[in-house]
C-alpha cells in the first residue's frame, strides 16, 4: 500500500503546469471549447518593488521531484525544475530548455531535439542531454517511481533514448504516439549527477540491510492485514467488533522503522511521522504506517534490482528528495511540516531574472481558510478556488479571478474487484439510477459545476455531447438490486446473506462541493433505493492515497482527475494499469478492464489524425459510461484567485507579459510574476 501516486493527479494528480500540455507535430493543438476571450492583467508601467509571492498549499507536500503524488506539490516541482518544453496560455507547445520543437521523421517514430547551451543546475553542474536520457531511462525501468502516467507512457511507447552529443536527444518510438509532445516531453528533467550522488549514499546504507528480513516482514504484514478476519463480511453485521490489531498496519510501525533505518533510509518527507496528524492533533498511526509500508516495498525492490532498476526503485527513498536540485526559476530552501515550504530565487536561471526573492507555500488545508488568507493578504495566490468563498472573492476589489473551462472531472469510483459490493454491475447501474444527477450537481456546486457523464470534460476537443446521460429511474434501480438477490430490510436498506448494502464513501476533507454532493447523494440513495453510503471526509495524503494503493481497501471513493489536455486516458482505464501487488500505485485503482475499451485506447494513442481519434474517444465515452467503473459527476468551471498585486513580465522564454485569466494555463509563466510590495 505504498504512496506512489497518481498520474494525472487526483484533483488533489499531474498539474498541467508540470506535465504541461498542448498540440504536437502529429496532432493539431487542442482548443478549449466554450472558453471566453482572454482577459489579461497588464504588465506594470514601472518595475515593481520586489516582494515575496505566496501560494496556499491545501495538502502536505509529497516528493520534491518527479515522484510527486499530488497536484499542490506539482506546482512546487514546476518552480524547481524545467522541462525541454512548456505549454503557454494558448495551449501551444513552445521550447523551454530546447531550442525548437522536435524534428520528427516522416514515419513519426524518430524525434530529435536540440537543447540550449549554458544551462546550469542549481548546484552549478552543467545541464546536458545526459540528464534527459537519465530521466527517461529511469521512466523506462520496470521499477519506475515517477508519476505513473509518465512511467507508463515511456515503457509502452518509447523504444530507446540516445544522447549522441551534449546538446542532442533522439527518441525512437515503438509506434506512432500522438500524445508524446503533449504529455511527456514537457516533463521535468532530473539531474543525473546529483541523483546518482544521493544514490551512492543510499547504497552505503543498503549494504547493511537484511534482504531476507525485509521480504519476510512484507510477507508477514501482507498476510496479516489481508486475513479474512479483517473483513467486515467475516463478522456479525449487527454488532461488528473492532478488527484485531494485526489487521492494522500501525501494529508494525516499530518493525518497519527499524528495517528502513537499518537499510540507510532517512525517515523524512512522506516517511516523517510528524506529517501524519488526526483531526484532534494526535498522530495518525495508520496513515504513517502505510507510508512506511510503501517505503519498505521500495527498499525490498531496490535490494533485488540491477543498477538502473535499483535507482528507479529507490528514487523516493534517496536524500535527494529532501535536497532537490533543478534548473528552474526557484531553488528549494526549506520545508516545515504543517507550516510551509520556502523556495528562493535562482540567480543563475537561464530564463532570466526572477523578481520575487522567495516563493512561499503556506500549508492551509481548508479551502475556505485559504480564501480568507488571500483576502487578508497572507497569501497572494490560490491555484484553484473550490470553496463557498467564491462569491466573496469575485466581489473583492483587491482580487483578480481566473475563470476558465477546466480540464478535469469529478467522479465516484467503485472498487470492481471480486468480493467488493460494487463488483456487481447491476448495483453500479442502480446507483446511478437512484440519484437526480444534474440537479444534485447544480445544488452541490452552487451552479458552478458542469454535469458530465463520461471521462472527457467539455473543454476538450474530444468531448462528445451525444454521449449517454444519466437518467433517474428509481423503479429500475430497485429492480436491478433485487435481480441480484438483495432484499429490502426493515431498516430501509437492502441486505443479502447477512450483509447490508452499505459502504463508506471516502471524500477529501475541506472540499465543500464534494462533501455536499456526497451527502446529497447519500440521502437520495437511501430514501429512493435502500442503498446506504456513509460519507467519510478524510485527509488526502495520509488516508485517501493509501486506500487507492494496493490492496485497495475501499468500496466507494469520491475524487477527481486533473487531466492532461490530450484525451488519452490509458493510464487511468487501461487494463495494464490495474493496481496489483506488482503495480501497487498504478492509476486504475478500481480494477476495471474492458477489452473493447482497452483496444479503443490503444488505437487512439497510436492514431495521429484528430478526427479519427475523436471518433474513437466518442466510442470509449459510451462504453465507460455504460459499464460504470466510475459514476461521473461534474467538470469545474475553473477558478483561480490572485491578489491584484501580482503581475507578469517577460523573460527569454515568455514574451507577452500578461496573466491570461481566461486560460486553464493562466499560471504557465509564473517565472515572470512579480508582487508589488505594499
Amino acid at each position: 500500500m505504498s504512496l506512489r501516486r497518481r498520474s494525472l493527479a487526483l484533483i488533489g494528480a499531474v498539474a498541467i503546469l508540470v506535465a504541461a500540455c498542448g498540440g504536437s507535430t502529429a496532432t493539431p493543438a487542442p482548443q478549449a471549447s466554450g472558453t471566453p476571450g482572454p482577459v489579461v492583467t497588464p504588465a506594470p508601467t514601472a518595475a515593481p518593488v520586489a516582494s515575496d509571492i505566496k501560494m496556499a498549499m491545501d495538502a502536505e507536500p509529497t516528493y520534491f521531484s518527479l515522484a510527486y503524488t499530488d497536484l499542490p506539490t506539482s506546482y512546487i516541482v514546476g518552480q524547481i525544475y524545467s522541462g525541454m518544453f512548456r505549454v503557454n496560455n494558448k495551449l501551444a507547445v513552445i521550447p523551454d530548455m530546447a531550442t525548437a520543437l522536435p524534428v520528427v521523421s516522416a514515419d513519426g517514430l524518430t524525434w530529435t531535439i536540440k537543447l540550449k547551451s549554458g544551462i546550469k543546475w542549481q548546484n552549478g553542474d552543467d545541464f546536458s542531454s545526459a540528464d534527459v536520457k537519465f530521466t527517461f531511462d529511469l521512466a523506462a525501468s520496470k521499477n519506475c517511481t515517477f508519476i505513473p502516467s509518465f512511467c507508463s507512457d515511456i515503457q509502452t511507447n518509447v523504444a530507446s533514448v540516445a544522447a549522441p552529443d551534449a546538446s542532442t536527444v533522439v527518441f525512437t518510438l515503438k509506434s506512432q504516439f500522438a500524445p508524446f509532445l503533449v504529455t511527456d516531453l514537457p516533463t521535468p528533467i532530473m539531474p543525473q549527477k546529483a541523483v546518482m550522488a544521493s544514490f551512492a549514499t543510499f547504497q552505503t546504507g543498503l549494504a547493511k540491510a537484511d534482504p531476507a528480513a525485509v521480504t519476510a516482514e512484507l510477507a508477514k504484514i501482507d498476510a496479516a492485514v489481508n486475513d479474512a478476519g479483517c473483513s467486515p463480511t467475516a463478522v456479525d453485521p449487527a454488532t461488528p467488533p473492532p478488527p484485531p490489531a494485526s489487521c492494522d498496519y500501525a501494529t508494525y510501525i516499530a518493525e518497519m522503522e527499524a528495517l528502513l533505518q537499518a537499510g540507510g533510509v532517512q525517515l523524512a518527507g512522506l516517511l516523517d511521522k510528524n506529517n501524519y496528524k488526526a483531526a484532534d492533533g494526535s498522530t495518525d498511526n495508520t496513515g504513517y504506517a502505510t507510508a512506511l509500508y510503501g517505503g519498505l516495498q521500495d527498499l525490498d525492490i531496490s535490494l533485488k534490482a540491477a543498477q538502473t532498476d535499483q535507482v528507479a526503485a529507490s528514487f523516493r527513498l534517496l536524500d535527494f528528495q529532501q535536497h532537490p536540485v533543478g534548473t528552474g526559476a526557484y531553488k528549494f530552501a526549506s520545508y516545515q511540516s504543517g507550516q510551509s515550504v520556502q523556495l528562493t530565487a535562482n540567480p543563475t536561471y537561464y530564463g532570466g531574472t526572477v523578481t520575487p526573492p522567495n516563493f512561499y507555500y503556506p500549508i492551509i488545508k481548508d479551502a475556505a481558510s485559504g480564501a480568507a488568507a488571500l483576502q487578508k493578504g497572507d497569501v497572494n495566490w490560490i491555484y484553484s478556488v473550490v470553496s463557498d468563498a467564491l462569491g466573496a472573492l469575485q466581489a473583492d476589489a483587491n482580487v483578480q479571478m481566473a475563470n476558465y473551462a477546466d480540464f478535469g472531472y469529478y467522479f465516484i469510483a467503485f472498487n470492481m474487484r471480486p468480493g467488493h459490493i460494487y463488483a456487481d454491475a447491476n448495483l453500479r447501474q442502480a446507483f446511478t439510477a437512484c440519484i437526480d444527477h444534474d440537479a444534485t450537481v447544480e445544488k452541490a456546486t452552487d451552479g458552478q459545476g458542469v454535469p458530465v457523464y463520461a471521462n472527457v470534460p467539455p473543454a476538450s476537443w474530444a468531448f462528445d455531447p451525444a454521449a449517454p446521460k444519466y437518467t433517474t429511474d428509481v423503479a429500475k434501480g430497485k429492480s436491478l438490486i433485487e435481480s441480484s438477490g438483495w432484499k429490502l430490510g426493515s431498516d430501509g436498506v437492502y441486505a443479502k446473506d447477512g450483509k447490508r448494502l452499505s459502504t463508506t464513501l471516502y471524500v477529501r476533507q475541506g472540499r465543500p462541493q464534494r462533501i455536499s454532493f456526497a451527502q446529497l447523494a447519500a440521502d437520495q440513495l437511501k430514501a429512493n433505493c435502500g442503498i446506504e453510503i456513509v460519507v467519510a471526509p478524510s485527509d488526502f495524503s495520509t488516508v485517501l492515497l493509501p486506500l487507492l494503493s494496493y490492496p485497495n481497501k475501499f468500496d466507494t471513493y469520491l475524487g477527481g482527475w486533473s487531466t492532461a489536455l490530450d484525451p488519452d486516458d490509458s493510464s487511468i482505464f487501461g487494463c495494464d494499469q490495474v493496481v496489483s501487488k506488482e503495480k501497487p500505485d498504478a492509476n486504475n485503482f478500481v480494477g476495471w478492464c474492458n477489452p473493447e475499451a482497452d483496444k479503443l485506447l490503444t488505437t487512439g494513442r497510436q492514431t495521429t489524425d484528430q478526427a479519427t481519434r475523436k471518433t474513437l474517444y466518442s466510442q470509449f465515452q459510451t462504453i465507460v459510461h455504460n459499464d460504470v467503473p466510475y459514476y461521473f459527476l461534474w467538470a469545474d468551471q475553473g477558478h483561480g484567485a490572485l491578489t491584484k498585486s501580482v503581475t507578469a513580465g517577460t523573460n527569454t522564454i515568455v514574451t507577452d507579459g500578461t496573466i491570461d485569466l481566461a486560460s486553464p494555463l493562466y499560471a504557465w509563466n509564473t517565472d515572470t510574476w512579480s508582487v508589488q510590495a505594499k
